[in-house]
């Protein structure tokens, strides 16, 4: 009896840390993404650090040679970050067992939330901001079709 009992309040502790951790690994990484890109457009009021920071604003400048240099901009930053939380997005959805509608509905929500800013928001209506939301509708569909071909797989008739 004992060793059930274990088992049981193993399976409630693991519950209750996972709760915990939604905010984490439940929620979509380009949530996390929109919420930078709007601290830095609308932070610059309110966050000193971020006074002065715009899209052109250079994070790494290298010089290879006289005449030119690599130069990373916040712009690259955020395709190279986004580029990096699609990897992420598609890699948790196929291999997660506790992936499921929750976070497909909310990858979705925040992939409609880029697209609605960017056609009413004057400074998120660049090229930037497009590739971002292009990038979080293929994350909520990528979500869907594996979590519809998980279902196909586990339910199947014949």
């Amino acid at each position: 009896m004992f060793f059930f009992s274990k088992l049981i309040e193993d399976k409630q502790e693991k519950k209750k840390r996972r709760k915990g951790m939604f905010f984490i690994t439940g929620m979509s990484t380009f949530t996390w993404i929109l919420l930078a890109y709007v601290g830095l457009h609308l932070g610059q009021d309110y966050i000193s650090i971020f006074k002065g920071i715009d899209l052109n604003t250079p994070v790494l400048v290298h010089h290879i040679a006289p005449g030119r240099d690599f130069v990373v901009r916040v712009r690259e930053l955020f395709l190279i970050i986004g580029s990096l939380a699609l990897f992420i997005e598609v890699a948790k959805a196929a291999t997660s067992r506790e992936f499921g509608a929750t976070e497909t509905l909310l990858s979705f929500v925040v992939a409609v939330v880029f697209v609605v800013m960017f056609f009413l928001v004057p400074w998120a209506q660049n090229a930037t901001f497009l590739v971002l939301s292009l990038m979080s509708f293929i994350d909520a569909t990528g979500g869907f079709i594996i979590e519809l071909n998980a279902a196909r797989r586990d339910f199947s008739i014949g």
